[in-house]
């Protein structure tokens, strides 16, 4: 069933990410678990160390594959010898970016059923690397603003940089060369305490602010355009009503911020981490013991940049003092496959795009109380509209529309803020907002980016040295 619209669309630009609502999964809770009889006190302790980052070493650079050899290579994928094909494919998954054209142009040739397998399997992993990569960037900047430097490194990653307290903030001296974005990230957050705020804005970029996710202290897991963060230690005693004799458990919550650079997906979709090995400094394993009722499911998040992300350990009987090795990976549904709704608004009749089915119009300027006014209208197909049933794919791109995470233009270019908005309609009629402009900034066109598919990954962390309680 399609969700009721009752919160604001809210349409502004900056560094894909925005104002100030706390982002809060709503976390499943093991059904058989229930709290001591004890009165308990919750001890959070924040997570804080000498920084360190662990990133990927640069792999030689290398010259890629020539044309020919890819078309040697795509072709071999026909052969009737396995160890043929399957080398072939190999090499072309090493070539990546570079074989991908090549590949989807076979793809529309004549192929056996096999060489298609083995070509869609390719092109699939080698989008799933692109995503796991990051920019690199380099800077060079003496003594100057911090708003100046974000915006560059921003700029560098293909987004925006939403600051706030720029009053407050020094000016800074940062030098690096073809540096992991979050890398640099840190680097200015040590510089100014300024770092992605863990709230949802509705700006479009990356909303950084005092206090954020990142400080010197912060032990952080570098995974290309992502990146994982320790934040705090919480204790967390229960009884297991399923198990024998009630025992008590000595779990700990570990929490942690998934952070991502706007842009390069969608919304997403995040679980809790899965941690494969964790051991303290004393040898002890943290993993704690199977809890097979307990299910992680997908959390709905709003468009964002740092995502909450919980995981239990155990606290082993004999306890070390800090965490010495924590691996794992945490699952997301990101959204992937970016198209761009580009409309002017208009005063007479409307401007419209369609995405699997989906109509999106904008148009209907005027001016209401000292405000210029403009609709956005979403309309289903008539066979889901009057099922009142859109396809995953076309909620999807509904649910985006909602949560708008684009820039409103005027007429010379700039943009304008909204200031909130307001629906009527229903989905069998075509939902309708109304979002007013502040006077004097009359709005000429809406865009934004509408991701039309979702691809699950594992977004892998390596995080050393957490200090224990």
């Amino acid at each position: 069933m399609f969700k009721s619209i009752a919160t604001s669309l809210v349409l502004i630009a900056a560094c894909t990410v925005g104002l100030c609502w706390p982002i809060t999964p709503a976390h499943a809770t093991p059904a058989a678990v229930i709290p001591t009889t004890k009165p308990s006190t919750t001890k959070t302790s924040p997570v804080a160390i000498p920084t360190q980052i662990q990133t990927a070493k640069p792999h030689a650079t290398v010259l890629g594959p020539t044309p020919a050899e890819i078309q040697r290579w795509i072709h071999a994928l026909a052969s009737d010898q396995y160890a043929v094909r399957h080398k072939a494919a190999q090499k072309l998954l090493a070539a990546g970016d570079a074989a991908m054209p090549a590949m989807k142009q076979a793809l529309r040739g004549l192929t056996t059923p096999e060489m298609r397998h083995l070509l869609r399997q390719n092109i699939r992993k080698i989008t799933n690397m692109d995503y796991l990569r990051g920019p690199l960037i380099t800077i060079h900047l003496k003594d100057v603003s911090a708003e100046t430097a974000f915006q560059d490194i921003c700029k560098q990653a293909g987004t925006t940089a939403t600051v706030m307290q720029q009053g407050l903030l020094p000016a800074v001296t940062i030098n690096a060369t073809k540096a992991p974005f979050w890398q640099v990230m840190q680097q200015m957050a040590v510089l100014t305490n300024v770092s992605p705020l863990m709230w949802y804005n509705q700006n479009p970029g990356l909303q950084l602010g005092l206090n954020g996710t990142l400080s010197r202290g912060n032990i952080i897991s570098i995974q290309g355009a992502f990146a994982v963060v320790a934040q705090s230690i919480t204790f967390n005693r229960n009884i297991m009503l399923n198990q024998p004799n009630h025992p008590a458990t000595n779990m700990f919550n570990l929490s942690l911020a998934l952070l991502t650079i706007p842009g390069k997906t969608g919304s997403m979709q995040v679980q809790n981490a899965v941690v494969t090995k964790a051991l303290d400094n004393h040898g002890n394993s943290l993993i704690g013991p199977a809890q097979p009722f307990f299910q992680n499911g997908w959390y709905q998040n709003q468009t964002g940049s740092v995502y909450n992300v919980n995981l239990q350990l155990q606290w082993p009987h004999k306890p070390g003092t800090r965490i010495v090795t924590l691996k794992g990976y945490v699952p997301i549904l990101a959204a992937y496959h970016k198209k761009i709704l580009n409309l002017k608004i208009t005063a007479k009749g409307t401007t419209h795009q369609t995405f699997h089915g989906v109509r999106i119009s904008v148009g209907h300027l005027q001016k209401v109380n000292g405000l210029w006014q403009f609709t956005v209208a979403i309309k289903l197909p008539a066979a889901e509209a009057a099922a009142n049933n859109p396809t995953s794919t076309q909620q999807a791109i509904i649910n985006q529309i909602q949560n708008f995470n684009g820039s409103v233009y005027n007429k010379a270019g700039t943009v304008v803020n909204p200031n909130g908005w307001s629906s009527m309609g229903g989905w069998q009629q075509g939902m309708v907002y109304t979002i007013p402009i502040q006077m004097g900034a009359k709005p000429a066109r809406i865009t934004t980016p509408i991701f039309t598919r979702s691809r699950a990954l594992k977004i892998p962390f390596d995080l050393k040295n957490i200090p224990m309680p």
